[in-house]
């Protein structure tokens, strides 16, 4: 009798389902995307990044650190990563969507905080960054607009491209390696 192994059949870019454009950033897009059999519509925020743009501005190296700070991080302070595909012409991450946006925005939208508004914000920036010193990485890149705001208008940290990532044997490579990314 031979038992077959039940094999993790990963998703690819085309079992999502790309609904809009949440945000610009200087080498990629965001989208709001849903997976096509997901009966829950679960969204995500999927990160495009064309490769051959970062090869012209020299940042691969940019992508792969932040793919790699996100897949090390486990934390209620830190955007989920759930995959790392490519395909020919992009890179893309598929993280947790944020419905609540940017505290950027929210501060465009109240123009101030009040100051039990400005304490509960700052007390959980601080604890997010705590997690991330504790697991050597360094953010390098905080600002409002990378503090994005859960439904329940807790903050979770993203962005983290331009993170330094002291101690790198926490991280997992699966497939994308430097030189798949770049080719």
């Amino acid at each position: 009798m031979t038992i077959e192994k039940n094999k993790l059949q990963l998703p690819t870019i085309d079992d999502f389902h790309f609904l809009k454009t949440i945000s610009r950033g200087s080498y990629g897009r965001v989208y709001l995307a849903t997976k096509k059999n997901d009966d829950k519509k679960t969204k995500y925020a999927v990160k495009v990044i064309n490769k051959q743009n970062i090869r012209k501005k020299n940042l691969i190296e940019q992508i792969v650190n932040e793919r790699d700070a996100l897949a090390i991080m486990h934390s209620q302070f830190v955007v989920s990563l759930f995959y790392s595909l490519q395909s020919k012409e992009n890179i893309y991450l598929v993280m947790e969507y944020m419905i609540g946006g940017d505290l950027m925005s929210l501060l465009c939208i109240k123009h101030i905080f009040e100051k039990h508004e400005a304490q509960f914000y700052i007390a959980e920036i601080a604890l997010a960054l705590d997690y991330l010193h504790r697991r050597d990485v360094i953010h390098r890149d905080l600002k409002p607009d990378n503090v994005l705001i859960s439904a329940t208008g807790h903050i979770k940290l993203t962005d983290l491209g331009l993170s330094e990532i002291r101690n790198r044997r926490n991280v997992l490579y699966c497939k994308a390696s430097l030189f798949d990314i770049v080719r």
